[in-house]
């Protein structure tokens, strides 16, 4: 299959890859594993592009000068007018930070390595901050180029090696990254999404597909066959998968191999699978899915800055998704086809190089002044940034205790103590650290001192982790560590524990906000999460199990327990609302009601009383204070979040102190000292 020619099935089958990303982006039900569409992309590009190197190199007219200059023809135009585009569009409607953020993401995907940069800024491609980066799925053509970068290379070390000694290295090297890929699968979760080496599989199974590793079959029922189980793969993976499935690893292997049965039959006769992809409605969408790829993101993340929400009613979903399909045919019409065509139709080498380098060098040096300008405040009414940049802003206090493990010494908080003794620990998630602000406050008035534990999506549930966050997370070594350091001393009167309990519970997040599900696990379970040696996969069960056996320890110490109910989850960026608001004119959703958040946290405080009774702890909340009916956001201009769940520093210190004193009022047993 190493010969070439247009195939309209192969454009058919980029418009089964590109609908789905658009459709499960946009939020429609049903389309929960439209992501998957990508890793289509990579198999169809694998085929194809080996398939011209292979000919070119047999024909020994191969020239890295023409393949490089033929992928700049066909990437570099369309993406250069998206991320003008989305760089004027944002001027108008990004906050200074966000606007800074893009700027920097405009440079790491002209230089191919936003890959590196999404995966180091937003860690996670389903959590809530990639709803809200522009160019987040410019990470997938960073790794195509990246890839394009070795293999064409590697075909020309290859030339004068036997067909086989070809397919054993391209073999080789996809079954190493496919093993690193189900390895990194739950120990580096986030950069087995972004990086390259995950993802050479993918591209190496199309490049296998053309150097003809599967053969010629005439047997026509045998063909109809693999194609209607390669096009089932593909829908079972997009209607099946969502953001808690484990990817890309062996899961992504369901719709790579089912796009590779569609190549590999397709090229064999025309089956009946074929046909439906040649079908012209799909064969249009095929020729525009690069320009519908490029265009649909930033729409999509525009429209939620207006609607001030992460999810989309279904009109402005819809909408989206017309608007994109309309600019991508211009695109494709006005810009990717006059630059494909070769000099003698076009735009000479010399032209191309000029033109390209001149807009590429004007978007890069437009985009360095925005990082320079730190996003260019200015263009804000000062009291509108000042609120804004207040809202997001940590204390030092709490960027420093969230860094520090028991090993290293928690940080100290409060009034300093002669004789070195500590009063209170603060343990949780990285709600404990937003709770720092407020608790110090309290320690130095109150005259107490105190040590944080804090650490970012680790809740204080002994004996369960968070099996999304990969094992490299070691959230079950860190709460040990902070067990052994407390049933080692003989200070530290009363433990408050602080997490986003709701989220652990029920392994959802809330109405209408992004990002993945909380998949709880029990810590060196390979088996899978058991309770009594009964096996489970519910969330509610592991977080009743962990949280158990937590207090179970703690009083067992002979010390206090204060747990802190859950603080109301908004659904959307609280700062970011706030600043479009008044920027833009953008809508401020409706905050969740008092009945609201109650039914969120039902399952949870039935726990939270459980373990009151059987171990005499207490339980303080501040949803009294922040929803006495409908949910307040903001006091007098001033956020009381940070983002859509954690309270800003004003929020604590204006919170926390009286919810503390409170608690210490209503109780003997929480005692400071030990």
């Amino acid at each position: 299959m190493s010969s070439i020619g247009y195939r309209r099935d192969i454009d058919g089958l980029r418009a089964l890859a590109v609908l789905p990303v658009v459709l499960a982006h946009a939020g429609l039900p049903g389309f929960s594993g439209g992501f998957v569409g990508v890793d289509i992309f990579f198999v169809i590009s694998g085929y194809l592009i080996t398939s011209i190197l292979v000919k070119e190199i047999g024909e020994d007219r191969f020239s890295l000068a023409n393949f490089y200059e033929r992928r700049a023809r066909r990437i570099l135009p369309a993406l250069f007018f998206v991320l003008a585009a989305t760089i004027a569009a944002s001027w108008f409607v990004l906050p200074p930070e966000p606007f800074k953020e893009l700027g920097q993401s405009v440079l790491a995907t002209l230089l191919f390595v936003s890959n590196f940069w999404f995966w180091q800024s937003t860690e996670d491609y389903f959590g809530a901050g990639a709803d809200w980066q522009p160019l987040l799925h410019t990470w997938s053509l960073s790794v195509e180029e990246q890839f394009y970068l070795f293999f064409p290379l590697l075909l020309c070390l290859l030339a004068s090696r036997s067909r086989r000694s070809k397919l054993l290295v391209v073999a080789g090297l996809s079954i190493l990254s496919l093993g690193y890929s189900i390895w990194a699968t739950n120990a580096l979760p986030f950069a087995n999404y972004f990086l390259t080496p995950s993802r050479i599989w993918e591209l190496g199974l199309g490049a296998l597909l053309a150097l003809g590793a599967f053969p010629q079959v005439r047997k026509a029922w045998l063909l109809e066959l693999v194609a209607a189980a390669g096009i089932a793969m593909i829908l079972c993976s997009v209607f099946v998968y969502d953001s808690s499935t484990p990817f890309p690893g062996i899961a992504a292997l369901l719709p790579c191999i089912g796009a590779a049965a569609l190549i590999w039959t397709g090229g064999c006769r025309q089956t009946v699978v074929a046909r439906l992809l040649q079908l012209r409605i799909l064969v249009a969408v095929g020729l525009i899915s690069y320009s519908l790829y490029l265009w649909h993101w930033p729409i999509l993340v525009l429209l939620r800055l207006l609607n001030g929400a992460a999810e989309l009613p279904l009109i402005l979903a819809l909408a989206a998704i017309v608007l994109s399909l309309i600019l991508a045919w211009l695109s494709w019409r006005f810009v990717e086809a006059p630059f494909r065509r070769t000099p003698a139709k076009g735009l000479s080498r010399r032209g191309l190089a000029l033109s390209l380098g001149a807009v590429g060098t004007l978007i890069m040096s437009v985009s360095l002044v925005i990082n320079i300008k730190k996003g260019v405040p200015s263009r804000l009414p000062e009291p509108v940034y000042s609120a804004y940049e207040s809202a997001r802003s940590r204390t030092p206090e709490e960027r420093r205790c969230m860094k520090l493990a028991p090993s290293e010494g928690l940080c100290e908080v409060g009034a300093p103590d002669d004789d070195s003794q500590v009063d209170y620990l603060l343990w949780g998630d990285s709600h404990a650290g937003a709770f720092i602000p407020g608790f110090e406050r309290w320690l130095e008035a109150e005259g107490y001192s105190g040590i944080v534990a804090a650490k970012s999506a680790c809740a204080p549930l002994l004996d369960v982790i968070r099996l999304e966050m990969g094992a490299s997370h070691g959230c079950d070594r860190f709460n040990e560590d902070v067990m052994g350091m407390l049933e080692r001393r003989s200070d530290i009167g009363t433990v408050v524990l602080v997490a986003r309990w709701a989220l652990l519970a029920e392994g959802t997040r809330s109405p209408g906000e992004g990002g993945p599900s909380a998949v709880l696990g029990l810590a060196g379970d390979k088996d899978g999460p058991q309770i009594n040696g009964v096996q489970s996969s519910r969330n509610y069960e592991l977080f009743d199990y962990g949280l158990r056996q937590t207090i179970a320890r703690i009083r067992a110490s002979g010390r206090s327990v204060v747990i802190i109910e859950g603080i109301p989850e908004i659904s959307f960026s609280v700062p970011l609302a706030i600043a479009s608001a008044e920027f833009i004119g953008a809508r401020v959703q409706a905050a969740p009601t008092l009945e609201q958040v109650v039914e969120r946290n039902s399952r949870v405080r039935a726990t939270f009383e459980a373990l009151s009774e059987e171990f005499e702890i207490q339980r303080g909340s501040l949803v009294p204070e922040l929803c006495p009916s409908e949910c307040q956001i903001q006091v007098e201009g001033r956020s009381l979040y940070r983002d859509d769940d954690h309270l800003s520093t004003f929020g604590s210190e204006m919170l926390v102190p009286g919810l503390m004193n409170r608690l210490l009022m209503a109780s003997s047993n929480i005692r400071p000292g030990g």
